[in-house]
């Protein structure tokens, strides 16, 4: 049964990981947008990282005025897919190595 509570820890491990990267480049792109116009090639390498991320989003959440809200809005997700996924799949490892 270890085989699969180590399978189960690795998958939480890298989906942990791909939350946090997202969660960076949110937080960069997002810092990036006040200082650099749209243009500007760092900003274009992060906007094109969290874009994918962003779209399906944008269809429901529209920005007031000039302020864009799906930023926020993904990072929560994110935030709740960490602390409720992971850790529940954390937790699963654990129960399984006994």
């Amino acid at each position: 049964m270890f085989a699969v509570a180590n399978l189960v820890y690795a998958i939480a491990v890298i989906l942990n990981i791909v939350i946090v990267f997202f969660m960076v480049v949110l937080i960069i792109d997002g810092i990036l947008s006040f200082i650099f116009p749209y243009g500007f090639p760092i900003r274009r390498i992060f906007d094109e990282i969290s874009e994918p991320v962003l779209r399906p989003f944008r269809r429901f959440i529209h920005p007031f005025g000039y302020i864009d809200f799906t930023p926020f809005v993904v990072f929560l997700l994110l935030l709740f897919i960490q602390i409720f996924v992971v850790n529940s799949l954390f937790d699963l490892s654990v129960v399984l190595r006994r």
